[in-house]
C-alpha cells in the first residue's frame, strides 16, 4: 500500500528559515529530506504573494494539500466577496481542499443567534465552493470563541452544510477539554483531514504556552511525544479507512526543525510498521 503523503504547515517552513538563519527555499529542501511532501498554505501566507508562493512551491516539488481560510461570517455575510480572493489564490497555489475557519463569536454577542448566522454563511460558502470545484473540511479550532472548539459545534456544522468533512485535529480536543478518543467516534464517519498534533505539559518545545478552556497550560511537542494518545488515534484512521494527506502540526515549536524531524520520524515508522 502506497505511504500517505506527509505534510506540514507553511508557517512552519517559515519558522525554521527564521531559527535556522536560511531561506525559505533552504527550508523547503530540508523539509523535504525529511520526507515532508506537501503543505497546507493559508490565507494568510497567500495575500499579496499567491504568485511567489505557487513559484517556491513548485521549485521544491511541494503539492498543497489543503488552503486554511479565514471568513468573518459573524460580522460579514457577504459570502461571495470574501470568496472570491480565497477562490482565487488557492487556484493560484494548486489547493483543491479549503479548511474553513467560519468566523468567531463576538464577546457579549448572543452565541446560538451569530452561530445560526455562521452556519448559513458557510452553507451559501459551499454552494459556491462546489461550483468552483473545491471541498470544503473544518476542524476543532481551538479558540473557546469558535463555534467549532469541540465535536459537537464540528458535528451541527457537518449535518448543515452538504459535502462538508471533519478534519481532526488530534491536539485540539485536549484544549477543549474532551478526550480525543470519544471525538474520534463521534466524528468518525466525516473525517476527510487529519492534523497530527501532540501537546506537552513541559517547556522542551516552546517558552510560551497556550492555555485550554480551564486555564491549564499546553506546550508544542513532536508527534508521539506528547500527552495526546497519537498511536492509537493513527491506528483509528487506518482501520477506519482514512487514505488521505498527515499534515503535522506544531505552532510554537522551537526548534521546529528537530520538532518537525522527530515528528516525521515517529509518523514514518508507525506506517512502516503498519505495512504502509
Amino acid at each position: 500500500m502506497q505511504q500517505p503523503a506527509i505534510a506540514t504547515f507553511y508557517d512552519h517552513i517559515a519558522d525554521i528559515a527564521k531559527q535556522e538563519g536560511c531561506s525559505v527555499p533552504e527550508a523547503l529542501r530540508e523539509a523535504g529530506k525529511l520526507g515532508v511532501m506537501a503543505l497546507e498554505v493559508s490565507c494568510f501566507n497567500t495575500a499579496g504573494q499567491a504568485d511567489k508562493l505557487a513559484g517556491e512551491l513548485s521549485e521544491a516539488g511541494m503539492g498543497v494539500t489543503a488552503m486554511p481560510s479565514f471568513f468573518s461570517f459573524e460580522s460579514d455575510t457577504d459570502v461571495e466577496s470574501q470568496a472570491e480572493k480565497i477562490f482565487a489564490d488557492a487556484k493560484t497555489i494548486g489547493a483543491r481542499k479549503l479548511l474553513v475557519i467560519p468566523g468567531f463569536i463576538p464577546e457579549g454577542a448572543d452565541r446560538e443567534a451569530c452561530t445560526r448566522q455562521i452556519i448559513d454563511c458557510t452553507k451559501r460558502l459551499g454552494e459556491l465552493a462546489d461550483r468552483a470545484g473545491f471541498a470544503l473540511t473544518m476542524e476543532d479550532f481551538d479558540n473557546e470563541r469558535s463555534p467549532i472548539s469541540d465535536s459537537s459545534g464540528m458535528l451541527r456544522f457537518m449535518d448543515a452544510v452538504p459535502g462538508l468533512t471533519a478534519c481532526f485535529d488530534t491536539g485540539n480536543f485536549y484544549f477543549a477539554g474532551e478526550d480525543a478518543l470519544d471525538a474520534f467516534e463521534r466524528l468518525r464517519g466525516c473525517i476527510g483531514h487529519v492534523h497530527l498534533k501532540d501537546r506537552s505539559l513541559t517547556e522542551d518545545f516552546g517558552t510560551e504556552p497556550r492555555k485550554t478552556v480551564d486555564g491549564s497550560p499546553m506546550h508544542p511537542s513532536p508527534v508521539g511525544a506528547g500527552v495526546i494518545p497519537m498511536g492509537e488515534l493513527l491506528e483509528k484512521f487506518m482501520d477506519g479507512g482514512y487514505n488521505g494527506p498527515y499534515t503535522i502540526e506544531h505552532y510554537g515549536a522551537e526548534p521546529m526543525l528537530e520538532c518537525l524531524k522527530r515528528s516525521v520520524e515517529w509518523l514514518r515508522a508507525r506506517l512502516e510498521e503498519a505495512g504502509i
